[in-house]
């Protein structure tokens, strides 16, 4: 095997540098970095029609910014390795694209057949996640919900999960570097969410920071990252785009969060060329980054009403291969019994399991699961049942009542409220636990009237 180390300035290599490669197997070993993408994708661009076959390869486990000499010095058993790891990477032979013809007699290049011939006896690779059975790795998806319904709380939460190992919602997210572009809130919004995340799970900034979460506050500034060409509608990047591509690749985020879309998007919604044309950039920006990308959007007044969550064209579902949806919890009839409680469905995930519903409280700045709770249905109905013990508790105080917490008093709270109008249809049981979560909660309080004398009493203050 022979070796050669070679700087590409502009794709141009001097012609002695050809005539040793001609004919041969060609490896080119990849720094992990977004430059050093760039230069292994010159070299073969170089030397196609040169050399015999050409792989470019990103060795497994090297760190950020590092070279084939990291990745050798980190373990000497892998020198015996490398050859192995290298003929094991598919073959590169260049895409066709618009720019790849510099006159109409020039011949298209080959298309790209994938090289099954050795599948038979290749082990199938595993599937990757950033979050398993929900978020894979190299994708893009949307996180839609409406304005103030706490995507942006819920999201930096995942981020964090990301950087410092923690769980998110039920699922452990694969750890490593995270970034969040933020346009929607200013950098003191930012901060109080962070540290209010950071108190839940114990952590402090410098955790975060360890941990490699990024967070670019883009208030009040141009936060486009694609947008269409007024005259072609095509979808083009911007310099913030090929800034955030950059860092991306050297970063190695296992997501990106992008808040939002409307900000970051700057074409027509319901055109779906141009959604494809935003979506297919996203989705190189998964990919440069070895992780995912989360889009933040909000729904159109049509896709509120419909229960999709979409905005515009239908191929906002289509174009991306994950999708989740946030929107207030509702009884039936459409009315709205608690503004803290949440429900956050997975409307699709291409790789694996769809369907799932998580309910959420409003907790301490955070939204967290309600436990216990394994449909909305059922956390809708003991958040009823609360606000009628409270409204049936209040009329009762108003009239002179005094209500108590013991069982065994003829002034029980539970047995007077059950015994009302407003309290039919509603079981002693789930008004006995309304009381017990409604005193927990701090939302109703024990008083002590008459302490140390012969009449003390411990009544329900509303």
């Amino acid at each position: 095997m022979s070796a050669l180390c070679q700087t590409v300035a502009s794709g141009k290599w001097a012609n002695d540098c050809h005539k040793p490669l001609t004919g041969r197997d060609i490896i080119i070993l990849q720094d992990n970095d977004s430059a050093g993408a760039k230069r292994a994708l010159q070299a073969a661009q170089v030397l196609h029609g040169i050399a015999k076959t050409i792989r470019i390869v990103l060795l497994p486990d090297l760190p950020p910014k590092g070279d084939v000499s990291d990745w050798l010095d980190a373990d000497p058993e892998r020198a015996g390795k490398l050859v192995d790891v290298c003929f094991d990477v598919q073959e590169w032979t260049p895409v066709a694209t618009s720019e790849a013809n510099d006159s109409d007699n020039d011949a298209p290049a080959p298309l790209p057949w994938l090289d099954m011939s050795r599948w038979d006896d290749e082990p199938v690779p595993e599937r990757k996640w950033a979050i398993r059975d929900r978020v894979p790795l190299n994708q893009a998806g949307l996180f839609s919900g409406e304005g103030g319904t706490g995507k942006s709380i819920i999201e930096l939460m995942k981020n964090v999960a990301h950087v410092t190992g923690k769980e998110w919602l039920g699922s452990l997210p694969e750890q490593g570097p995270a970034v969040y572009v933020g346009a929607e809130d200013d950098q003191d919004e930012i901060h109080i969410r962070l540290a209010q995340i950071a108190r839940h799970y114990g952590l402090t900034f410098k955790d975060l920071i360890d941990g490699g979460l990024h967070v670019l506050c883009l208030l009040g500034k141009d936060a486009t990252l694609c947008a269409a060409n007024g005259k072609s509608g095509k979808v083009e990047t911007t310099a913030l785009y090929k800034q955030l591509y950059e860092a991306a690749g050297d970063i190695k985020p296992k997501n990106i969060s992008v808040d939002t879309l409307s900000r970051a998007f700057a074409g027509n919604e319901i055109d779906r060329t141009q959604v494809y044309g935003f979506a297919s950039h996203m989705q190189a920006l998964a990919m440069v980054a070895a992780g995912s990308v989360t889009i933040l959007s909000h729904p159109s007044l049509a896709g509120i009403a419909s229960g999709s969550g979409i905005s515009g064209s239908t191929a906002w579902h289509g174009a991306f291969r994950f999708r989740q949806y946030l929107k207030g919890a509702k009884q039936d009839g459409g009315e709205q019994p608690d503004g803290d409680l949440r429900e956050l469905e997975f409307k699709k995930n291409q790789y694996g399991p769809t369907g799932e519903t998580i309910v959420l409280r409003y907790q301490r700045g955070l939204f967290l699961p309600e436990h216990g709770m394994s449909t909305i249905d059922k956390a809708a109905r003991e958040t009823m049942v609360d606000d009628a013990l409270i409204t049936i508790g209040k009329k009762l105080v108003a009239r002179g009542q005094e209500l108590s917490p013991a069982q065994t008093s003829h002034n029980y709270a539970v047995s007077l409220t059950a015994k009302e109008p407003e309290a039919r249809g509603i079981k002693k049981a789930e008004l006995a636990h309304a009381l017990g979560r409604l005193l927990d909660q701090g939302k109703l309080r024990i008083e002590t009237v008459k302490p140390g004398t012969s009449r003390e009493k411990k009544i329900i203050r509303f």
